[in-house]
C-alpha cells in the first residue's frame, strides 16, 4: 500500500518511513525540511509544505492507501497546530476517499475506558503543570479526529525512548496493564500495524513497552 505520513522528519517518523519501506510500502513523506530526513529509497516520494497550508497537505494525501500522523507538538508550537492539520488531513482524505487514519499522540489524551492508576495521574498532573499548552494541542486535534467520520484509530503512547525494540509491545487503554514508557520502535511497529489492517476503528489505544518480569521481585 502507498502510505502518507506526516512528521516524517521527526524522531519517530524516520523510523516509522523506514520501517514503512522495509515493509514493502510506498512511502509519501511531508515534511517542511525535507533534508533532515536521512531516508533514500526507490519507492520514497518527499512532498515539502507546512501541515497548516491546505494545498499542501493535499499533494502529499493524493493517491495514498493510508495516512499516518505522527506530528508531536511543542511548548513552543502554534496554539493550533494540530486543530488545523486534523482538518486539513480529514477534508483531503475525504476529497480523495482515502478512509484509514492513524493519527499519534500522548497516553495524557484520555479515552473512555481509561483506568488510570497513581503513576498515570501522576504524569498527566506534571504534564499539565509543564507543558499545558502541548497537552491542549494535542486534545484539540484528538477531538476533531474522532468526529471525522474516518476509519480513524488515535494511537497513544506514553514517555517515548530511544532504546531498541523489545520483540513485542502491550497495546490496550491506561490502566494497570500499560508500563510508563515506548520505544520509538515499537511505536513505529504499532502505528504501522494499525495501518495496514482494521483493528482498533475509531478507538484510541495505548501502547507500551511489555513490562520485564523482575525475578528479584519474587518471595520465596
Amino acid at each position: 500500500m502507498k502510505i502518507t505520513i506526516f512528521g516524517s522528519t521527526g524522531k519517530t517518523g524516520q523510523i516509522l518511513v523506514r520501517k514503512a519501506l522495509e515493509r514493502g510500502h510506498g512511502v509519501i513523506a511531508f515534511a517542511r525540511t525535507p533534508n533532515k530526513l536521512a531516508v533514500e529509497h526507490q519507492e520514497l516520494h518527499i512532498v515539502q509544505g507546512d501541515i497548516r497550508e491546505g494545498k499542501q497537505v493535499a499533494q502529499a494525501i493524493s493517491g495514498a492507501d493510508g495516512v499516518i500522523n505522527a506530528v508531536g507538538p511543542t511548548p513552543d508550537s502554534p496554539p493550533d497546530l494540530l486543530e488545523k492539520a486534523a482538518k486539513n488531513i480529514i477534508s483531503t482524505m475525504k476529497q480523495n476517499g482515502v478512509r484509514r487514519l492513524i493519527w499519534a499522540t500522548g497516553a495524557a489524551v484520555r479515552a473512555p475506558q481509561d483506568e488510570p492508576t497513581l503513576m498515570h495521574k501522576s504524569i498527566e498532573f506534571l504534564l499539565k503543570l509543564i507543558s499545558p499548552k502541548v497537552l491542549e494541542n494535542s486534545l484539540k486535534g484528538a477531538e476533531i479526529i474522532q468526529n471525522s467520520g474516518l476509519d480513524w484509530t488515535i494511537a497513544r503512547a506514553p514517555m517515548l525512548t530511544d532504546e531498541p525494540k523489545s520483540g513485542s509491545y502491550y497495546a490496550g487503554f491506561v490502566g494497570s496493564e500499560l508500563g510508563r514508557s515506548l520505544s520509538r520502535q515499537n511505536f513505529a511497529d504499532f502505528m504501522l500495524d494499525l495501518v495496514e489492517g482494521d483493528d482498533w476503528l475509531q478507538e484510541m489505544p495505548a501502547a507500551s513497552d511489555r513490562k520485564k518480569f523482575n525475578f528479584s521481585s519474587i518471595i520465596i
